[in-house]
């Protein structure tokens, strides 16, 4: 399934951000089981592509919800013991949703 994480996740996101109550739900649903069980890196890279520089604010939420579990599957010293350019696109991501003007976001 790691082939396709880009992809589910851009549509999964992208329903959310559309959509009624409880297909959000079910999108929020299906994403935490794929952050689950995929590669930790790979939906990382994936969320932060597809959902944290989104226009809608329920997409960047939705995103920056299923961020966290995944980054917390890492762990700080995997994360940080990246490459210089990997640890700088992942601090600015984290900055930028942590200074978003929706407060679930935050």
């Amino acid at each position: 399934m790691d082939r396709e994480v880009d992809e589910i996740t851009r549509v999964l996101l992208h329903k959310m951000g559309e959509s009624n109550e409880f297909i959000q739900r079910a999108a929020s649903r299906s994403l935490e089981i794929m952050v689950a069980n995929v590669t930790p890196a790979r939906a990382v890279a994936a969320l932060m592509t597809s959902g944290t520089q989104h226009r809608n604010v329920l997409v960047r939420r939705f995103a920056a919800e299923h961020l966290l579990p995944a980054v917390e599957r890492i762990g700080a010293g995997k994360l940080l013991s990246g490459s210089c350019e990997s640890i700088n696109l992942l601090v600015h991501t984290l900055v930028k949703l942590a200074q978003d003007n929706h407060q679930d976001t935050r």
